[in-house]
């Protein structure tokens, strides 16, 4: 059950048809950011209906019987705001930032949008058009989409290792039917939290919520608990590419755990930045890739630590052996105390940073309805970092960084990546050849 927000320094109020409403003001800004959170997303799809949710993202911006299409763009222009949406793994959100005294705007025309939008037949077949572009435009970006292939190979036998954008199979069969079967069962009130900050008035914006949304669909939906049994292998995926692109992934921590911490500290002096490992050794002593680095993604019950480099196939075996040789140092030794010190102080600014926006800042109240970890301020939010000791960065290094549950994904021009990977560190991964179809990738 979701957890109620603490008090201060964060607003909270829940409709009395189960919307959830919070807010962080403050007056050192003149904009406002709202947002309108569901807990959807590839979680709560089948296999038939892969990508539905991302379908509906689209449809909600195609007309309603009051604006169309080009009305909603239109008005939002006129007022000098940004209006947007994305689809994740397990949630989606459709939001805006405007100057303050435009924020009733905003309220009205996100609202219309996500109660009365039509999904006009011809709209609908024009937008899966659109959707199969993005996917084939996705597919021709293999810096990107090896981080897919990563989730699919890790995550094989668990929704979040499917593809947020469904399939060329998927998108192409999906009926209107199931699209707004869809949105009819997850867009209800027990299941939207908005969340906002800025400059703005609470009462006013209670106010706006109630005038706008008491009459927005009913109903419950909870999303079934998602089991992760990860796999362990290795995939090569061929395609007519200058470079060879690698992602290895590690089963990290989840949103709720205490270690994201110091896995948080981890990754960034492991391969989050310009002064991390990675990035020295492989690029700034060896100038063997132009992109390499780590980074972390969690989820409610798992997480995923990831790897990416892309390189040429001449440089590939000595990109694998270097990883390798990272993995096992950190492994067996942690960060040193100098590396500690340096990557807190790091985090604390970005986290200060982060936090002069209004967008950053309404993102970070949505934890409690997704994760049930309730929001923080700013000097709360640091103080976890700062505890982290370099016995909890030493134990978690060597849990996380092991090499046999690993998995391994490579887009590369040439089958005789196998043969690298068979004579490197990573070997004894079992390896899988797989075709890189353009539009008919079955991820």
């Amino acid at each position: 059950m979701t957890k109620k927000p603490q008090f201060p320094p964060f607003h909270y109020h829940r409709f009395e048809n189960g919307i959830q409403l919070a807010a962080e003001t403050f007056d050192t800004v003149q904009s406002v950011s709202i947002g309108f959170f569901f807990k959807s997303g590839v979680v709560s799809e089948n296999i038939k209906t892969l990508g539905v949710s991302h379908f509906i993202e689209h449809m909600l911006f195609k007309g309603t019987p009051k604006r169309s299409a080009k009305d909603i763009a239109r008005q939002f222009d006129r007022i000098g705001g940004y209006l947007n949406a994305f689809t994740a793994k397990d949630y989606c959100c459709f939001y805006a930032r405007v100057v303050k005294d435009k924020l009733s705007v905003a309220v009205e025309i996100l609202t219309d949008m996500l109660k009365n939008s039509l999904f006009d037949e011809t709209e609908l077949e024009r937008e899966r058009g659109v959707i199969l572009e993005e996917i084939k435009m996705y597919e021709d970006s293999p810096d990107e989409i090896i981080h897919e292939l990563l989730g699919q190979s890790l995550m094989e036998n668990s929704p979040l290792g499917r593809p947020i954008l469904g399939t060329f199979k998927t998108i192409s069969q999906l009926p209107r039917t199931d699209i707004v079967g869809t949105y009819n069962k997850h867009y209800v009130s027990s299941n939207m939290m908005i969340c906002t900050a800025g400059n703005l008035d609470w009462n006013n914006l209670i106010h706006l919520i109630e005038k706008n949304l008491h009459d927005f669909r009913p109903g419950s939906f909870n999303p079934k608990k998602i089991s992760t049994p990860y796999c362990f292998q290795a995939n090569v995926y061929t395609k007519k590419i200058e470079q060879v692109h690698v992602a290895i992934g590690f089963p990290g921590v989840s949103y709720q755990s205490h270690d994201r911490y110091p896995l948080t500290i981890i990754n960034a002096a492991f391969g989050g930045g310009m002064s991390s490992r990675l990035f020295q050794e492989i690029r700034e002593k060896k100038g063997l890739a132009y992109s390499v680095y780590s980074y972390h993604t969690a989820f409610k019950d798992s997480g995923i630590f990831s790897i990416y480099a892309g390189t040429s196939v001449e440089h590939f075996p000595k990109v694998l052996r270097l990883i390798s040789k990272e993995i096992e140092r950190i492994s067996n030794t942690g960060l040193s105390k100098t590396e500690i010190n340096e990557t807190k102080e790091q985090l604390k600014g970005n986290l200060l940073i982060a936090l002069e926006s209004t967008t950053n800042r309404m993102n970070r109240m949505v934890t409690g309805f997704l994760y049930d970890v309730q929001p923080l301020d700013a000097e709360a939010s640091i103080q976890p970092f700062m505890e982290v000791s370099a016995k909890e960065i030493s134990s978690l290094s060597s849990k996380i960084f092991d090499i046999n549950k690993m998995s391994l994904s490579v887009i590369s021009p040439s089958e005789k990546a196998c043969e690298t990977l068979k004579n490197s560190p990573f070997g004894h991964l079992p390896i899988s050849i797989r075709n890189f179809d353009s539009g008919k990738l079955n991820i």
